[in-house]
């Protein structure tokens, strides 16, 4: 069998142009900029930046989520459940949409009809992604709550 080096069919790419550095993978880790394992190090001249993005991935064009009420009544449920409670009403209110029309305009008039509805729409799914959580949640405390009174009251009875 022929090595890839000495194959008339592959040929291997030229070398890069990069200055050879050692590297310690200690060092790299915990990004030391000097270390004394390393004998030749990189000035701003030599340095290698990466190229420009030609087409940005998906991910960067989402938008951090809104902060909705759900939220903070999940996350605020941990220290007073009942708060849960209130998140499941959220989970079965209908969430209406403003009215269209004027009172509409000056809530965000800067925006487009079709950007307004687009915001109540991202807000309407993560209010009720939330209030899901605050169901779970509760659902979650209740179950421990039985259990933890099942076991009191057979140890008690015993």
């Amino acid at each position: 069998m022929q090595s890839l080096a000495t194959s008339s069919s592959l040929t291997l790419p030229p070398a890069a142009a990069l200055p050879r550095a050692t590297h310690n993978l200690v060092d790299d880790f915990f990004g030391s900029r000097e270390s004394r394992h390393d004998n030749h190090r990189l000035s701003l001249a030599e340095s290698v930046s990466p190229p420009p993005y030609v087409e940005c991935p998906e991910y960067t064009f989402r938008a951090p989520e809104p902060v909705t009420l759900a939220m903070y009544l999940f996350k605020f449920g941990f220290f007073f459940p009942p708060f849960w409670i209130l998140g499941v009403i959220i989970l079965m209110s209908p969430l209406r949409a403003p009215p269209a029309g004027p009172p509409s305009a000056s809530w965000l008039p800067e925006k487009t009809d079709a950007e307004r509805q687009m915001i109540i729409e991202r807000m309407r799914t993560t209010e009720l992604k939330w209030a899901r959580r605050c169901l779970y949640a509760l659902v979650a405390y209740i179950i421990i709550g039985v259990v933890a009174g099942v076991a009191i009251w057979a140890t008690l009875r015993s």
